[in-house]
């Protein structure tokens, strides 16, 4: 019998245990770019963005974007990093109101922790962006801008479940508890596994995003001596950390690998044939068009509360169109 997935009720509970971090000047790390452009120069103003991690290839990828957004657009941007503590990420965002921002990109650590952060800057006029992760205090938001992931999960399942030809057990590596991103791909998992009562999920485990923790986790299903016949990763850079577990416990083929973002080095591995499949996450499109809509802001336009970016399954069939 099919077990549930309890990624939404997981990551519900584990809310609670997201405790006091250290500020923006003692942990954490930030860039800056375009302090010296000759637009920022002329007073097109700060633009700030709090990512929750820089773990991981999508994210890092994502802060480089801001990076070049913002310096092309004629801001003076600065990019910090949460380290996953919503209580630095609040934190971030104060800093950023203190110092004048002119608006504020936010892609936020916790569904509920930054609400307090949220306030401040709404109360302070300042314009703010959440991007490719949801926060419940929506209506503290300019917009939500991000890449419809339920989608992709749904696309990503139904290739495994495709794959697997609708039987057999499966493990789920999730990304970190209490994040919406986490909350939005388990929930297109279960819109697909309602489908198939012949497949069993024997396991499921937060590998946080990034190889580190993905690594270990896959080494102790795979020591259990549990009959897995795929292992879905709710990003690439988790895959990237099972693929070797897999190759050094001669399992490569045997247990499929999905990942999404569709990362350089993820794209390759769907190439080799190490990963089954991948979803193709534009955050540049996500920036650019958070910086679309402050100049709309700025021009006393109206602006959408929601922008939703398509996500698109990347697999050996098609991965030639999204290598570089």
């Amino acid at each position: 019998m099919k077990k549930k997935i309890l990624g939404m009720v997981l990551c519900a509970a584990m809310l609670t245990a997201m405790t006091a971090g250290c500020t923006p000047e003692s942990g954490g790390s930030s860039s800056s770019a375009g302090s010296g452009d000759k637009n920022a120069e002329e007073g097109s103003g700060k633009v700030f963005m709090t990512v929750s991690n820089q773990q991981n290839e999508f994210m890092v990828g994502m802060g480089e974007s801001f990076l070049e957004v913002g310096k092309a657009a004629g801001y003076d941007v600065q990019l910090m990093d949460a380290d996953l503590d919503a209580t630095q990420q609040v934190s971030q965002i104060e800093t950023a109101i203190s110092e004048g921002a002119e608006a504020i990109l936010i892609e936020p650590c916790s569904v509920d922790g930054l609400t307090s952060g949220l306030q401040a800057a709404h109360d302070a006029g300042i314009p703010i962006f959440v991007i490719h992760n949801n926060v419940s205090a929506t209506d503290l938001i300019t917009s939500l801008i991000h890449v419809d992931v339920q989608q992709g999960g749904e696309l990503k399942m139904q290739r495994c479940m495709d794959d697997i030809g609708g039987k057999g057990n499966i493990a789920i590596m999730t990304g970190t508890l209490g994040q919406d991103t986490t909350n939005q791909i388990c929930s297109g998992y279960d819109k697909v596994l309602e489908k198939y009562p012949d497949v069993n999920v024997v396991f499921e485990g937060a590998g946080n995003w990034g190889a580190t923790d993905a690594a270990p986790l896959a080494e102790n299903w795979l020591a259990s001596g549990e009959e897995i016949d795929a292992i879905v990763c709710n990003n690439d850079g988790m895959a990237l950390g099972v693929i070797p577990v897999l190759e050094s416990a001669g399992k490569t083929g045997d247990i499929l690998v999905y990942g999404l973002d569709a990362t350089s080095e993820g794209l390759k591995a769907v190439k080799e044939g190490t990963m089954a499949a991948t979803i193709y996450v534009d955050a540049h499109a996500e920036i650019e068009k958070a910086f679309e809509m402050l100049e709309d802001v700025k021009a006393g336009k109206e602006v959408d509360s929601e922008y939703v970016v398509p996500a698109v399954l990347v697999t050996q069939e098609n991965v030639d169109e999204y290598l570089e």
